[in-house]
């Protein structure tokens, strides 16, 4: 998924299928994610499934640097290869977006120098001790920010029969 054109997220057994993710809420990600480089930027994107101009994209302080991080594998990180969202921004995120009626669509992060892929560490952040998906439905959007610009992203949703995430393949709506 690139910055034209307006997406919508599908899949196959997804409750994420036919997600619309208006261009403006993409142009915006890619944004946050230029002017957060070279560090992981994060949020949540809110609306009202099956409403495309209800969308809004909400930026949630990456608090990686204050908080290392160690992906599954056991090594340390920091912002500018991990993210962890500021549990207080998230909890005004929620509270806003109910008061609103509207709700948790997807999240989403940059992976600045490097591909827009779902990670071993995204995974874990995503599961109930990598089980079940810790929010059901939501779709998790990568954005590849090789040196400082956003290319393209990539959109990753629950796949039950897997047990595990899959990239859900963008069409234009």
């Amino acid at each position: 998924m690139t910055r034209e054109g307006e997406a919508a997220c599908r899949g196959t057994g997804t409750a994420a299928q036919g997600v619309p993710l208006p261009a403006a809420a993409l142009q915006e990600i890619f944004r946050q994610a230029e002017a957060g480089y070279p560090e992981e930027i994060c949020g949540i994107l809110v609306g009202r499934a099956g409403e495309p101009a209800t969308v809004q994209v909400r930026q949630v302080p990456n608090v990686a640097n204050r908080d290392p991080q160690r992906d599954p594998s056991g090594f340390e990180r920091d912002a500018r290869s991990a993210y962890r969202m500021d549990d207080r921004a998230v909890l005004q995120v929620l509270r806003d977006s109910e008061s609103a009626g509207l709700e948790v669509l997807g999240f989403y992060h940059s992976h600045p120098d490097h591909e827009a892929y779902f990670s071993a560490m995204d995974r874990e952040r995503a599961t109930l001790q990598g089980a079940e998906p810790l929010w059901p439905g939501a779709f998790y959007l990568v954005v590849s920010v090789p040196r400082g610009r956003a290319t393209h992203a990539k959109v990753f949703a629950w796949d039950a029969a897997r047990g595990d995430f899959s990239e859900i393949t963008p069409a234009a709506s």
